[in-house]
């Protein structure tokens, strides 16, 4: 049984009417949606930073304006906070959802740290620690709260039978999971590494919508990733144009 309720207010309040248009209509808003959000992060990384502005401000303009647009997209189809996830509710099942999956990747990455020698603390260890869980929350909810609950209103129809729903489904967590990925670009390791982690994260959400655990789960994994892959398979954890640079952890 899914936890996730595929269809948000606004389209339930006009699913009664029976309108295509009002659902390509909608459709069309959650894509605009989403592509305004991403093109935010591409403008940031890729034209932004390597103009290197002297107020250094500047670069967080487009992120700010991101967050903005996603927090009015929540109160125009009425989206609690509780609903997409800050809350208790489903942390539990989350958990055990995402336990054994976390566990596996950790184990997989410390045998690879083992095996080749490679454990190792990153130049900014202690400050990652404390950061580490914030950012993770915040891009789990940048992730899961706002581009896969509109992924799934793109991909998502009133009239679709539960079988069709489940592959709707299924396609709007392959959409969300190959976004998050691109947005990890040109860090080939970083960007297969992130399509993975995706696609665990957007099925646990499904089912069980809770930020916070999938948030720990991130942000334990990242912590891994940080200290047991070498620099031949992981040189770093930039993206955009610093990752063409030389950038420690």
């Amino acid at each position: 049984m899914q936890a996730f309720a595929p269809k948000p207010k606004i389209e339930e309040k006009l699913a009664s009417d029976a309108e295509p248009a009002a659902q390509i209509s909608l459709r069309a808003v959650a894509g605009l949606e989403v592509a305004s959000v991403v093109a935010s992060v591409f403008l940031t990384l890729w034209l932004i930073i390597p103009l290197q502005p002297q107020q250094r401000w500047l670069t967080a303009i487009p992120g700010l304006l991101a967050l903005a647009l996603v927090v009015n997209s929540h109160r125009v189809r009425g989206e609690r906070f509780s609903e997409i996830g800050f809350s208790r509710r489903h942390f539990v099942r989350a958990i055990r959802l995402v336990a054994l999956p976390t566990l596996l990747a950790c184990a997989i990455l410390g045998a690879i740290g083992y095996a080749t020698a490679s454990f190792h603390r990153t130049s900014h260890f202690w400050s990652s620690l404390l950061v580490l869980p914030v950012w993770a929350v915040t891009q789990q909810y940048v992730l899961q709260a706002f581009i896969y609950r509109r992924m799934r209103t793109v991909c998502s129809s009133n009239f679709a039978a539960p079988d069709e729903q489940r592959r709707q489904a299924n396609l709007a967590i392959l959409a969300t999971a190959v976004i998050f990925a691109l947005t990890h670009a040109p860090n080939l390791a970083l960007m297969l590494l992130t399509l993975v982690g995706a696609l665990l994260w957007c099925w646990v959400y499904e089912r069980a919508p809770n930020l916070w655990a999938l948030g720990l789960s991130h942000a334990v994994i990242s912590l891994m990733l940080m200290t047991s892959l070498p620099p031949w398979l992981l040189p770093s954890m930039s993206v955009g144009y610093k990752h063409f640079l030389y950038q420690k952890f």
